[in-house]
């Protein structure tokens, strides 16, 4: 009988290490100390794939970022922009689950002052973990994956507590 409650409190703890996301983590706000601006703009993209799992030979299946396909929605207040960072920056990061190859639709746009930037985006219409978090240089080529939200209100909070816009 000790031995059957033994193994089922180890197969329980093995669940709940085991069940999340190893790459999880909170952004680093050092890292976004270059951003010079923040954007909210809508995204073209009817090519976007979703994948089952993020892992790293993935990589070369993340998709440039066409310049042409953005239109600025608006443009956060540069007053704001350190509110809006240090919220960003407290979110929690998921790196291996429920991402997309690329962003689409409403995204936010953090531009670097070296002209680089980076994407946001959620699968707010379906409420979904689901998103892309990546870097792009200033012409469109992918740089870097960050991951996705743990919790998709992360994403509708910062555009609806940011912009004139809400998603719904």
């Amino acid at each position: 009988m000790k031995r059957a409650v033994i193994l089922l409190l180890s197969a329980v703890i093995c669940c709940f290490t085991c069940a999340c996301d190893p790459g999880g983590y909170i952004i680093d706000r050092e890292e976004l100390n270059d951003v010079v601006s923040v954007e909210l703009i809508e995204y073209k993209n009817e090519e976007q794939k979703h994948f089952a799992s993020w892992v790293s030979d993935k990589f070369d299946q993340l998709v440039p970022f066409e310049l042409d396909n953005a239109t600025v929605i608006e443009t956060l207040p540069e007053e704001k922009n350190d509110e809006f960072l240090d919220a960003f920056s407290s979110t929690d990061i998921l790196h291996t689950y429920y991402a997309y190859n690329s962003p689409k639709d409403v995204c936010l746009r953090l531009n670097y002052e070296n002209g680089d930037f980076l994407i946001i985006w959620a699968n707010y219409a379906e409420n979904s973990y689901a998103g892309y978090i990546g870097e792009y240089s200033s012409d469109g080529a992918v740089i870097s994956f960050w991951g996705s939200f743990s919790s998709p209100d992360y994403y509708t909070d910062l555009v609806n507590d940011y912009f004139n816009y809400t998603l719904e």
